[in-house]
């Protein structure tokens, strides 16, 4: 079986931006921002990177331990088992953006996670790329590359995310009990998905000004973003 993601018409360039985001849009006009993924290599990014700019930390990125400006999750299956280990990174960032299919959802400590008042909610109305195919991109960094885009940074430094084969995270106790869940085929799908998504965003980011630069482990990834070096941005 062949999956096959069509490219997008490249004169489809306006991206959809919802109501929801009005209070933070352009917040960071102009600036540059991190966007923290869960791979190995994050354990190896010097906190003197991660204090210089801005960062976007998802899911247990409190297992690093490390605190990011802002807060994402998306992933359902973390919010509705983790929601209660996750409640500090989300309430100790200045936003927490959080997927709003999970907003009625039954999970421990997921109702007090939603009750935050920094919490802003995240769905398909709220931020749309041209060309996109879900509103995931099959992987949360994707949601973040959205709405850091909104938030009008210019330069996105990617570190943590390494699409390493055997998806090696950057603690030994990160919980990856979920891959067990997936077949071979559902995970080359999302493979797939991420890389079209991630190839999107980029697009999108260099037709409006933009860069996102891969400090990740080399993969995959540099087929389609900027390759950087931690040393030129510390």
């Amino acid at each position: 079986m062949t999956i096959r993601f069509e490219p997008y018409h490249p004169e489809d360039t306006e991206v959809f931006v919802g109501s929801a985001a009005e209070e933070w849009t352009d917040m960071h006009a102009g600036e540059t921002g991190i966007v923290m993924g869960s791979g190995e290599s994050l354990k190896y990014i010097p906190r003197e990177l991660l204090y210089k700019y801005p960062t976007f930390g998802v899911n247990h990125i409190r297992l690093l331990p490390f605190q990011p400006m802002y807060f994402c999750s998306i992933d359902e299956y973390y919010l509705l088992h983790y929601a209660r280990e996750m409640h500090d990174s989300a309430a100790n960032a200045e936003l927490a953006f959080l997927s709003e299919l999970m907003l009625a959802a039954p999970g421990i400590g997921l109702t007090e996670l939603y009750r935050l008042e920094n919490a802003r909610f995240f769905g398909e109305n709220t931020i749309r790329f041209p060309g996109e195919y879900c509103m995931s991109g099959e992987n949360v960094p994707y949601v973040v590359f959205k709405i850091a885009y909104v938030m009008g940074f210019t330069t996105i430094l990617l570190v943590g995310c390494d699409r390493d084969k055997e998806w090696k995270y950057f603690s030994d106790d990160y919980p990856a009990e979920h891959l067990e869940f997936r077949s071979a085929l559902d995970f080359e799908i999302k493979k797939l998905g991420m890389d079209y998504h991630f190839k999107l965003a980029a697009d999108i980011y260099k037709k409006n000004g933009g860069r996102i630069i891969n400090l990740s482990f080399p993969s995959v990834l540099d087929d389609f973003l900027e390759r950087g070096t931690i040393e030129d941005y510390i």
